[in-house]
């Protein structure tokens, strides 16, 4: 893609982010995204609200209040009842509510495998914008809900997992991050994103190169959905997370003692998953109780140190 200097894109393909932010004034920016992909759980209504909470996701690692949503919808027209559309399009519309904002339309095309998602816009101010980049040496690092999607939605497809198993997965994935972003914003973040698709390790990499620092996680730190450890164990890897491992890898040094399941876990592909925050050092354990004040499954994982881009993971 090209990338060139466009005034007023404060936020755009030159570094890349969560959202493009686009100033409208000097107090004022817009913020803009989208994210879709195919079903991961099979109920098309929790579908359509994980799919919705995924998205604004990236508008809350941007410290973004959202607007309002259009919807992305790929169906194969005549095939699929109009229930199941119905539902996912309702699903999406009630998580939309819960973040106060109204879906204002969208976008459907006739697709032999069905796809949803949406584009979502909100507003922030120029200065308060959190980016991926801006962490400091001794930084604590707070992630903000347990991982495991990724293997539990894997063992879902093969049915493998339990309701209790699936039922924990869903309602993390379609728990909004709105309340995470605010209860941070009382502890001076320097830098955040969220961790989606590209695991955990991948998008704390992603975070290290913008900011040009070394990071270092606790393998037992972070919180893990219910079975997720044994779904690991057990082989119930999706594809997205051994291609995550694989990257990782080459700027990944593990302490030996770490399980294999927990390097599947720290690299598995998330959806809808916690946010990931840079807070000063000292803060993270406060950030953390404050973000399970909230209901999240939150932890301090880890902290950023000098040094090249590169994560250490420790023994649990």
């Amino acid at each position: 893609m090209p990338v060139g200097s466009v005034p007023g894109l404060l936020v755009g393909l030159a570094a890349p982010d969560d959202a493009v932010v686009y100033a409208l004034g000097e107090d004022r920016a817009v913020v803009a995204s989208l994210d879709f992909f195919t079903p991961v759980v099979d109920d098309p209504a929790d579908f359509g609200a994980i799919a919705a909470a995924n998205a604004l996701s990236d508008l809350y690692a941007m410290r973004a209040r959202p607007l309002f949503a259009l919807n992305i919808l790929a169906i194969p027209a005549g095939e699929l009842p109009e229930a199941v559309t119905a539902a996912i399009l309702t699903g999406a519309a009630a998580a939309c509510s819960e973040a106060g904002i109204p879906v204002g339309g969208g976008h459907s095309i006739d697709d032999p495998e069905p796809k949803f998602g949406l584009v979502v816009l909100g507003e922030v101010h120029p200065e308060a914008v959190w980016r991926k980049g801006g962490a400091r040496p001794g930084d604590d690092l707070v992630l903000g809900k347990a991982l495991g999607t990724g293997v539990v939605t894997t063992a879902l497809k093969r049915e493998r997992a339990s309701v209790p198993i699936v039922d924990a997965a869903v309602a993390s994935m379609r728990q909004l991050n709105r309340e995470a972003m605010e209860a941070l914003e009382e502890f001076d973040v320097h830098a955040a994103t969220d961790v989606s698709g590209y695991g955990l390790l991948g998008h704390l990499l992603e975070m290290c190169r913008a900011g040009g620092l070394a990071a270092r996680v606790a393998a037992g730190a972070p919180r893990l959905l219910p079975g997720a450890l044994e779904l690991a164990g057990a082989g119930f890897v999706p594809g997205g997370s051994q291609r995550n491992r694989a990257a990782a890898e080459r700027a990944t040094t593990w302490d030996e003692a770490v399980p294999e399941p927990l390097r599947v876990l720290l690299c598995d592909a998330q959806t809808s998953g916690g946010l990931l925050a840079a807070v000063p050092a000292g803060k993270g354990e406060a950030a953390a109780s404050a973000l399970a004040g909230r209901g999240y499954a939150a932890a301090m994982v880890g902290r950023f140190e000098a040094g090249e881009p590169h994560v250490t993971v420790t023994a649990p």
